[in-house]
């Protein structure tokens, strides 16, 4: 394909895309009505804001490991802000982390932390975010007299939903917030058991539990919001431009939440090696999976679907095993669960989906590399984190046996 053909399906997809937006937008506007406010963070909330909690605090990162580099450890990144507030006549959205005000006003803090403007705003109500304007869609409308707010944006996804709403109960516990009022959860979050089983878990006083369906907000006469204790924006602009302190997190919640989940571990024994099989995931990330497996399996390797076990198990499973191998994903949320003497080899495309695990891995002391299609002096360029990739099947052959993996255990 020449570069005149190039810019034409270039053009082509340009055009389909913004013909897709308009057609969102009308369709939204037409059903739910489209609204736009200025956005705040906690800093310009006003006195009359009941202020239960606040902090600054360093948060740290540490880049990831790869199979030719040495591991660098944790540096220090942002100084942020931890809070937790009660909001009077406020509206929250299901499957967002949008708070609006009376005043049109919009509460949302990951983007005051966004200097470059790196990060792309993929909240499941917002239309579109830029110069600290929104514009997003509210949904069917719900009232409640008082409520606590843990759902937001991505909170059916495992990693976020325990790295940033789960990890929030800690401080909910801590607060002398009334036993009745109801904590509002995404719907979804209550539909798939594991995670149901993990609310129940840290739920330690027993709120009633209400599921958000995505389609609705809620207005809520008084409000308690606690903000997430770790900064994950939702997505970045360029895939091709990903940076170790893009995820950072709060190294003491981390091992606040590990220690308060490990005595919840279920007692079913486990393979000393396993291989995490992504045949239930979705399609996104797709590789070699079978040819490496086969592979695994001749040095010992036992296949699991973590989909399949319950939270305890899961608990159990990363807790015991000594080597875990798999392709990259939702799963590795687990490596929370880690210790000194687990190896985790992750497989994936390139450098940039590894940044969300590394963090995690250092501070429970786990040894955690990357295998890539990507190999050393040469850069692999990326349309998407989640595009199929291939790895080289004799050149892990000869990283597990360079690393001392034999086929006797």
């Amino acid at each position: 394909m020449n570069n005149k053909d190039q810019l034409i399906r270039i053009g082509k997809k340009i055009k389909l895309h913004l013909i897709k937006r308009l057609k969102n937008y009308l369709y939204l506007q037409f059903k739910y009505g489209v609204f736009s406010g200025r956005l705040i963070s906690f800093n310009d909330l006003d006195s009359e804001t009941d202020i239960l909690y606040s902090r600054k605090t360093a948060l740290w990162y540490s880049p990831p490991f790869f199979v030719w580099e040495d591991p660098l450890g944790l540096l220090q990144g942002l100084e942020y802000i931890q809070y937790a507030v009660r909001l009077k006549n406020v509206a929250l959205l299901g499957d967002s982390n949008l708070i609006v005000f009376p005043s049109g006003n919009v509460l949302y803090d990951l983007p005051f932390y966004d200097a470059e403007n790196r990060y792309l705003y993929t909240d499941y109500k917002i239309i579109e975010l830029k110069n600290r304007k929104v514009s997003y869609w509210k949904g069917r409308k719900r009232m409640i007299d008082k409520a606590v707010w843990m759902g937001g944006n991505y909170a059916w996804n495992y990693y976020h939903f325990l790295y940033e709403f789960v990890i929030k109960f800690g401080k909910l516990n801590e607060l002398q917030i009334p036993t009745d009022v109801p904590v509002l959860v995404s719907q979804k979050c209550l539909d798939i058991p594991q995670f149901k089983e993990l609310l129940d878990i840290v739920n330690e006083k027993g709120y009633p539990l209400i599921g958000v369906d995505r389609d609705e907000y809620y207005e809520v006469g008084e409000l308690y919001f606690i903000n997430c204790p770790n900064f994950i924006p939702p997505n970045n602009r360029d895939d091709n431009d990903g940076r170790p302190s893009d995820v950072q997190y709060d190294k003491d919640a981390l091992d606040d939440l590990r220690r308060y989940l490990l005595p919840y571990a279920s007692p079913k024994t486990f393979a000393k090696r396993v291989f995490l099989s992504r045949k239930t995931a979705s399609g996104r990330r797709r590789f070699n999976e079978e040819e490496l497996m086969r592979l695994c399996a001749e040095f010992g390797f036992e296949e699991v679907i973590a989909d399949e076990l319950s939270f305890r198990e899961q608990i159990s499973l990363f807790s015991q095993a000594e080597w875990i191998i798999g392709g990259s994903g939702a799963a590795f949320t687990n490596l929370l669960f880690c210790n000194i003497r687990n190896k985790i080899i992750i497989l994936s495309k390139t450098k940039n989906p590894s940044v969300v695990f590394s963090t995690v891995a250092t501070v429970v002391g786990a040894d955690v590399r990357y295998f890539m299609e990507e190999v050393p002096g040469v850069k692999v360029r990326t349309n998407t984190l989640h595009d199929p990739f291939t790895i080289n099947v004799a050149n892990f052959r000869k990283y597990l046996i360079d690393n001392g993996i034999d086929k006797h255990i």
